[in-house]
């Protein structure tokens, strides 16, 4: 694990001890203190010179599961993997109208949101989508006395809208709350809106979820992990060493996340995290799907089947939002154009 015990000098740990390190050649990915690496170099006058670093490699599900059985990593009730059932399986496949939007910093408070919020239900009445995964912050303003009384008004509002398209309000809605959301800083897993906040809201759309972040949805076979943090602008800042190909960030991202099998692979102080619940953060198995709710530019990467998903921020970005389409697994990118 790479550790930074003096400021400036960085060291390989392991139970036995540590070792400085002098790197100098980069395999892909963003190396933060607290990742598991792989070194090779030569040892001399006390200090490791590194001319390779690189990450454990990336363990696709199949060959986890082909080890572990049908053993339920993911969670639920079901002490066996939902990937064992081919009934399942064949609904999944079978239902190729199913979708689920995924729409990332859902201002309320801005009316120019609660404008493209409504066209985009009106443009799904005809074929409602399966799901729609709505991730915070839920206010632009998010700080001040009258932030929860402002956030009640603006999930009324929400509700009054969903209301006036019946197809719509038989859809299912999942509310991931962001880092600037009520709760408890910025320590993660973070808990749901509390239920005074969403109790009329819950009330007037009952198909709604108010979860926590991260959460985790099995649909079928398939096993989705949400998350709504800012973790890429954070990852880079806290890099040992930027890549030199600083264009391909995303994908670099995406490989980190995966070889390190843990949502936030940076050091507690950076991205401190409740042990008890740790398990949560985890990745391994990876899970069919990992949607990064995150401010950076939208993408989607495909890496050791795993499809990983960023619809970027809905009124930072022009509007955009990611539409997954699970019977043949692809995503699609969409955008509201004016009204």
């Amino acid at each position: 694990m790479v550790t930074q015990l003096k400021e400036g000098k960085f060291f390989l740990e392991d139970p036995s001890g540590t070792v400085q390190l002098d790197m100098s050649k980069f395999h892909n990915g963003l190396y933060t203190e607290s990742c598991f690496v792989l070194a090779e170099g030569w040892y001399e006058d006390s200090v490791f010179h590194v001319n390779g670093f690189g990450f454990p490699p990336t363990e696709p599900s199949s060959s986890t599961r082909a080890y572990y059985g049908n053993m339920n990593f993911f969670g639920g009730p079901s002490t066996t993997s939902v990937k064992a059932s081919a009934k399942l399986k064949q609904l999944e496949e079978e239902n190729e109208d199913a979708m689920f939007v995924i729409v990332s910093d859902v201002w309320l408070d801005n009316v120019e949101v609660m404008e493209k919020l409504n066209l985009m239900f009106s443009g799904y009445a005809s074929m409602p989508p399966t799901c729609f995964i709505l991730c915070g912050n839920f206010s632009s303003a998010p700080y001040g006395n009258a932030q929860i009384k402002a956030l009640k008004e603006s999930l009324k509002t929400l509700a009054d809208a969903i209301c006036a398209h019946p197809n719509i309000h038989s859809s299912r809605f999942v509310f991931v709350p962001g880092p600037e959301d009520p709760g408890p800083g910025t320590i993660l897993p973070r808990p749901p809106l509390a239920d005074h906040i969403t109790e009329e809201f819950r009330q007037r759309v009952p198909f709604s979820v108010f979860t926590t972040n991260p959460c985790r949805i099995q649909y079928c076979s398939q096993e989705i992990v949400i998350m709504r943090e800012d973790l890429v602008n954070k990852m880079c800042r806290n890099c040992v060493r930027l890549p030199n190909n600083n264009l391909d960030i995303p994908n670099h991202f995406v490989k980190t996340i995966l070889s390190q099998g843990h949502l936030t692979p940076l050091p507690l102080y950076v991205s401190p995290i409740f042990w008890a619940y740790d398990y949560s953060m985890r990745v391994y198995p990876i899970p069919d799907v990992i949607v990064f709710a995150d401010k950076y530019d939208p993408f989607s990467i495909t890496n050791t089947d795993c499809l990983c998903v960023n619809p970027g921020s809905f009124p930072k970005s022009g509007f955009t939002f990611k539409v997954y389409y699970p019977s043949n697994r692809t995503v699609e990118d969409s955008k509201l154009q004016g009204l």
